[in-house]
C-alpha cells in the first residue's frame, strides 16, 4: 500500500466548493458597482456631500481645496514609506555568519554531509549540465537527480556526467509532480543536510561553505535560503526580474531574518533543510489541502511553513550566492509571476489562519502588508486617472515625479550593481503596478492550479478565463467609480 496515498475529500471541496467561492467573488464585484440602486442614492449624495464640504472647510488648507486627490495620495504614500523604511531599518540588522564572526574553521563544513536533491523535467541539457558541474564542485556528499523518463536528453547527460563518481545516483520516474519527486529524493538521500534545488540554477564555487554556517552556529535553524541573481539579462523581463529579486535580497529577506529569523519562503530556486525535520512531513507535504483542494505547486512554501510552524528557525545567508534561469518573455514573466502570487496568498492565508505565525510578529506584519499592498499600489494609479480626467495635468507631474524618484531610492542597491539600469526606471514603474494587477488576477484565481512538471495538464476553460478576467476588472472598475464618486 502506498502511505502516501491521497485521502478522500469531501463533496464539498468538490464542484459546489467552486461554485460557492465563485458567487462570494461575483456577488462583491457586482455589489461595488450596482450597490447605488439597493439604497435611496440622493440622500447618500446628500450626507456624503455634506460630510465632504466639512471637512474641507475645517480640515483641509484652502490651497488645497481644489487639489483633494492629494490627501488619499499623501495617507498611501505615508502608509508605503513607512512600511518600508521599517523593513530598512530592521534590515540594518541583519549580517550574514562568516567564519570571523563565529570564530569557525572553514573546515568546519566537513562535518555536516550535503544531500543535493534535484527534480528535472524537460530541461536545457546544456544548462542542466552547467549546473551539475557548478554542484559537483562545491563537493556535496552526494547528488540525487530524479528526473522525469520522457526526458531521455537530460537522463543521458547525468549519466555521462556519473562516470567515475560513485556519489551521484539517478532516479528515473513516471510519477507527475514536482512534489512526488522531491519526496523520492529526499527518502533516498543520507546527508544531514537537504539541498533542494531546481535544475536550471548554478551554485556560486564557495555556495555550500557559506550556506552551512547557520546551521553550525544554531542547532534551532531548521533552513537556509540563499541570494540569487538572473544567469542572463538580456532581455527587458531578465532586467524586470533581476530588480525585483535584488529588493529580495537587500529588504525583504534580511528584514525577515533580523527581526526574528522567520522567513516567507526558502526558494525552491535552492535551499538547505536538515533533513531530520522533513521527514515526517512527507504525507503532509504530499497532500496539502488549502482553501478545499489539494496544492501542486507551492512547495517551496509549503516546506517553510512546515519547518517554521514546530518552531525551528529560518535564515538568509547572502553571502551564499546562486544564479537561476529568469523568464526571458513577456508572457513566461506574466505566468510565473502570477503563479508565485497565487502561492504567496494561498500560503500567507494558511499560516494567519492556523495561527502559528502570530508567535513571529515581524513575519505577521510582512504578510499582512503584502496583502495590503495588492489594493493600496492600484490606489495610486487609479488616483493618477482621476487627476488626468479632472484636468490637473500639474498634479499628475507631480505624481509621475514622485514615483520615479521613490522608486529609484527603493531600488538604489541595484542600482549600485547595475548603474545603467536607471534608463529603465520609467519601464520598471510601470511594470510595478503591472505586478500590482497580477497579485489581484492571483487572489481571484486563488485556487487554480499549475502543474510545473508531469503528464496531467490542467487548462482552464475559455469561460472560466473569461469570468476571472471580468471579475479582477470589475473590482478595478468598482474601486474606480467609488473613488471618483465620493472625491
Amino acid at each position: 500500500m502506498n502511505p502516501y496515498r491521497t485521502p478522500t475529500f469531501q463533496k464539498h471541496t468538490g464542484i459546489f466548493g467552486n461554485i460557492i467561492f465563485d458567487l462570494i467573488l461575483i456577488a462583491f464585484a457586482i455589489s461595488l458597482l450596482l450597490s447605488p440602486i439597493w439604497f435611496d442614492i440622493n440622500d447618500i449624495v446628500y450626507q456624503i456631500n455634506g460630510l465632504q464640504n466639512y471637512i474641507a472647510r475645517n480640515f483641509v488648507p484652502s490651497s488645497l481645496y481644489g487639489h483633494w486627490l492629494v490627501i488619499p495620495l499623501g495617507i498611501i504614500g505615508i502608509w508605503r514609506w513607512t512600511v518600508w523604511s521599517i523593513k530598512k531599518i530592521v534590515a540594518s540588522f541583519y549580517s550574514p555568519i562568516t567564519p570571523e564572526s563565529v570564530n569557525l574553521n572553514s573546515r568546519d563544513t566537513l562535518r555536516l554531509a550535503v544531500s543535493v536533491i534535484i527534480p528535472v523535467y524537460n530541461e536545457d541539457q546544456k544548462i542542466f549540465r552547467r549546473s551539475l558541474e557548478s554542484w559537483w564542485k562545491n563537493k556535496p556528499a552526494e547528488i540525487i537527480a530524479i528526473i522525469d523518463k520522457s526526458d531521455t536528453g537530460c537522463i543521458a547527460e547525468f549519466k555521462e556526467f556519473q562516470q567515475g563518481k560513485d556519489n551521484l545516483k539517478l532516479k528515473v520516474t513516471s510519477k507527475p509532480g514536482k512534489r512526488p519527486a522531491l519526496v523520492d529524493g529526499i527518502l533516498e538521500s543520507k546527508g544531514e543536510i537537504v539541498a533542494l534545488t531546481d535544475s536550471d540554477t548554478m551554485w556560486d564555487s564557495n555556495f555550500l561553505e557559506n550556506a552551512l554556517r547557520p546551521f553550525q552556529v544554531d542547532s534551532k535553524i531548521g533552513g537556509v535560503t540563499p541570494r540569487f541573481h538572473p544567469i542572463e539579462t538580456g532581455t527587458i523581463w531578465q532586467k524586470m526580474t533581476d530588480i525585483f529579486w535584488d529588493s529580495r535580497n537587500h529588504l525583504d529577506m534580511p528584514a525577515q531574518t533580523a527581526g526574528g529569523k522567520a522567513l516567507s519562503c526558502l526558494s525552491g530556486k535552492t535551499a538547505l533543510y536538515r533533513r531530520e525535520i522533513l521527514l515526517p512531513k512527507m504525507n503532509l507535504f504530499l497532500n496539502e489541502i488549502i482553501l478545499g483542494r489539494k496544492k501542486e505547486s507551492g512547495e517551496d512554501k509549503c516546506f517553510t511553513r512546515l519547518v517554521q510552524q514546530e518552531g525551528w528557525k529560518t535564515y538568509y545567508q547572502s553571502s551564499a550566492i546562486i544564479y537561476s534561469s529568469a523568464a526571458p518573455g513577456f508572457d513566461q514573466f506574466i505566468r510565473q509571476r502570477i503563479r508565485w502570487a497565487r502561492n504567496s496568498h494561498n500560503s500567507d492565508f494558511q499560516s494567519l489562519w492556523s495561527g502559528w505565525v502570530w508567535k513571529r510578529p515581524y513575519l505577521a506584519f510582512s504578510m499582512i502588508d503584502r496583502f495590503i499592498s495588492v489594493f493600496t499600489l492600484l490606489l495610486g494609479p487609479i488616483f493618477f486617472s482621476i487627476a488626468i480626467i479632472e484636468n490637473q495635468l500639474g498634479l499628475a507631474i507631480s505624481i509621475i515625479i514622485l514615483w520615479l524618484v521613490g522608486r529609484m531610492i527603493k531600488i538604489y542597491p541595484h542600482l549600485r550593481r547595475n548603474t545603467l539600469d536607471i534608463f529603465i526606471l520609467p519601464i520598471y514603474l510601470g511594470v510595478s503596478f503591472l505586478m500590482a494587477l497580477t497579485r489581484l488576477y492571483a487572489l481571484v484565481t486563488i485556487r487554480d492550479q499549475h502543474i510545473i512538471r508531469g503528464f496531467r495538464k490542467v487548462k482552464a476553460s475559455r469561460i472560466k478565463k473569461i469570468k476571472d478576467y471580468f471579475l479582477t476588472i470589475e473590482i478595478i472598475a468598482g474601486i474606480f467609480i467609488f473613488a471618483f464618486v465620493f472625491r
